[in-house]
């Protein structure tokens, strides 16, 4: 499986020349996309440009978004771990408080008993 890569580039000087927005001089480029079922082969995305500002939002706001991922899945294991510890619990107190099965018991040594006084 591909993965995607991300590649930063700043523009020369001589390609921003004669450029309507010459502020727009990092330009991203990124690597071979995951190919999905309908396409088999990678595919690869157009380089963008972008000024020097945008790059430090994009990499603020991805930060941030990156962080709120990870505290979700903080908050999704913790709330599995006590959804489990309280699973656990209940199964534990529910074997304590049975009682035992005494018929079955009795049954059970009995046949012991039987297997064991047999001649062999």
């Amino acid at each position: 499986m591909l993965r995607p890569r991300i590649s930063l580039r700043l523009m020369r000087a001589d390609e921003l020349a004669d450029d309507p927005s010459p502020d727009a001089c990092v330009e991203v480029t990124l690597g071979p996309l995951i190919p999905t079922y309908e396409c088999n082969s990678a595919m690869f995305a157009e380089p963008l440009r972008i000024t020097p500002a945008d790059l430090l939002r994009l990499h603020m706001e991805s930060d941030l978004a990156l962080g709120e991922i990870r505290a979700e899945a903080v908050r999704a294991d913790v709330a599995w771990q006590r959804h489990l510890g309280r699973w656990y619990e209940e199964g534990r107190v529910a074997v304590a408080d049975s009682e035992p099965e005494v018929t079955l018991l009795r049954r059970v040594l009995d046949g012991l008993r039987r297997q064991v006084l047999a001649p062999v």
